[in-house]
């Protein structure tokens, strides 16, 4: 009794070893995998030999698997993981680009000796996706209808109609396309691994019928993946969009307005059928919403204003529906009928900020600025926010530099907490603006190295004082390995402005010689390529 336990101790640990060497498959959710039943079939040396072979085939040591797979077979023929080694044995081929003795040698021998295997059925898909791969889509086609008629309810079926799918459009076949897409939508069971195929599928088909002018058949498709809300803002979405698509083209206006009325029929009708979504008002209110969209996508421009007047009245003069309209104004470029719904906004800091930003966009700078001043006038605890638009719209907009400096010294006061990224902007501006003596001296009053050596070495440049430039870019080096390649490049360009020839050359040369595998040693690589006529290895070594 006293020596069975330390023996037991070293057998648990030796399995325990095994386990975390060669870990069994968790589940077999993919066609390359064996199921749990199935490992547990095998006995304990077959167990071992497989996992080897499973071992090298993580690694995609394909040459290494592929001879431990064929072990296996050699060994244990008649094991319950031959026809799952005689599988991975052709996937391995697969792998090597010997992609017709896969399918010769390999998976029709599954086929062939183990018909009634899961492997079999595994290997008929991948005999039609390596032709596929090998782009013979006659054959593909043919082992995929093959799958199809023998395995119409297993996975593969769902995975050979995705691939057919792909064959249809190489093959321009829309007819095809569309049979299976109503297969994979219609015909097919949903379970975790088919779902989002049978997803997209329903979506690409309700595109084709909306393309098409097919509205109800384009709803059906949708009804399979959606329900309730989710269907009727998808249904919206699909509907406007084919809508505009369809009334971007004078020759296809008419079939735009055509299935704008059947969208809007389809969302009236439904606030019909249903009182309880119509006595909800947000509901009700996106559904008309929705239908405005319709008649927009269809332009018909005429019908917009009068419509968007109808929900109003029937849900109340509400910011959002306001909003909606004022935003399709915009699109018309009509501004002034914009700004007069802003005008009327109950959230009036809202309706006065959308008002500015209606002048950016109309490039009327002046009337902007003067909008997000009466917003700070309305919501002064956030005046650091609209003052930073201000400031914003003379930097990046109206390129006024010096009005915009002007602001970003007042919120230099302002908001000290965030002193840091105010005087970034002021020095940002007065390098935008061409004064770069100005600039440097607030870069350098700023604590984020290296950000600040890089723009000052920037504005050295444009003021030709190339010696202090370089002298930032070997300070960043020195303070900031990860940028020292992209530092050694600047400092050869540097040299090639200040007309140092030889030192750029070998300042080129040294970044492919301390950096061969960084992007910046190609680019240096290039430049003496295409500018000097040298030619060195990364590395460092001229070639020959």
């Amino acid at each position: 009794m006293g020596n069975k336990l330390p023996i037991l101790a070293i057998i648990f640990l030796g399995a325990i070893q095994l386990l975390i060497l060669f870990p069994v498959p968790a589940r077999a959710a993919r066609l390359d995998e064996m199921s749990l039943d199935s490992w547990a079939k095998l006995r304990e040396v077959e167990r071992y030999q497989l996992q080897i072979a499973e071992k090298y085939y993580r690694q995609k040591n394909w040459k290494v698997a592929m001879a431990e797979y064929e072990k296996f077979l050699t060994l244990y023929e008649q094991s319950e993981g031959a026809a799952y080694s005689q599988l991975k044995w052709s996937l391995c081929l697969v792998r090597l680009r010997k992609i017709n003795t896969a399918v010769k040698d390999g998976f029709q021998s599954v086929i062939d000796y183990w018909p009634d295997s899961p492997q079999a059925v595994s290997a008929a898909y991948y005999i039609g996706k390596s032709y596929k791969d090998m782009g013979e889509v006659e054959p593909a086609k043919k082992a995929y209808q093959n799958v199809l008629s023998a395995h119409p309810k297993h996975l593969v079926a769902v995975y050979a109609t995705v691939d057919l799918i792909d064959l249809s459009r190489i093959e321009d076949d829309l007819d095809a396309r569309i049979r299976y897409w109503k297969r994979l939508t219609f015909d097919t069971a949903r379970t975790k691994e088919s779902q989002r195929h049978c997803i997209e599928a329903s979506r690409q088909l309700a595109q084709h019928m909306l393309s098409t002018g097919s509205f109800s058949d384009a709803v059906e498709a949708l009804q399979t993946t959606y329900t309730d809300d989710e269907l009727a803002v998808n249904v919206h979405q699909f509907a406007r969009e084919a809508i505009r698509r369809k009334g971007a083209e004078s020759k296809t206006r008419a079939a735009a307005g055509q299935l704008a009325d059947l969208a809007i029929g389809y969302f009236r009708d439904l606030l019909e059928a249903n009182p309880e979504a119509a006595g909800q008002k947000d509901t009700a209110r996106r559904y008309w919403h929705y239908m405005a969209d319709f008649h927009a996508a269809a332009r018909r421009d005429s019908k917009i204003p009068d419509f968007y007047k109808q929900i109003m009245d029937r849900f109340g003069n509400d910011d959002q529906t306001r909003r909606r309209l004022a935003d399709w104004y915009k699109s018309q470029g009509r501004y002034d009928e914009a700004r007069a719904q802003y005008a009327q906004f109950k959230n009036k800091i809202e309706g006065q900020n959308l008002t500015a930003i209606s002048y950016r966009d109309q490039k009327q700078y002046e009337p902007a600025v003067s909008a997000f001043r009466r917003v700070i006038a309305l919501d002064s605890e956030n005046h650091v926010k609209w003052t930073a638009e201000i400031a914003n719209i003379y930097h990046n907009y109206a390129h006024k530099y010096d009005k915009a400096i002007a602001v970003y010294e007042e919120l230099l006061k302002a908001d000290s907490e965030h002193a840091e990224k105010w005087r970034w902007q002021i020095a940002t501006a007065y390098r935008d603006g061409g004064k770069y003596k100005q600039a440097i001296g607030h870069y350098r009053q700023c604590t984020n190295f290296p950000s600040n050596y890089r723009e000052m070495a920037a504005c050295y440049r444009k003021l030709e004082n190339y010696a202090e430039a370089i002298m930032l870019y070997s300070q960043i080096m020195g303070g900031a390995p990860r940028q020292a390649p992209w530092a050694l490049l600047e400092i050869g360009y540097t040299q090639e402005q200040a007309g140092q020839k030889e030192k750029a050359i070998n300042t080129f040369r040294q970044v492919c010689k301390r950096f061969p595998k960084d992007g910046h040693a190609s680019r240096a690589h290039a430049r003496l390529q295409s500018k000097y006529k040298i030619n060195v290895t990364l590395g460092g070594a001229k070639d020959e």
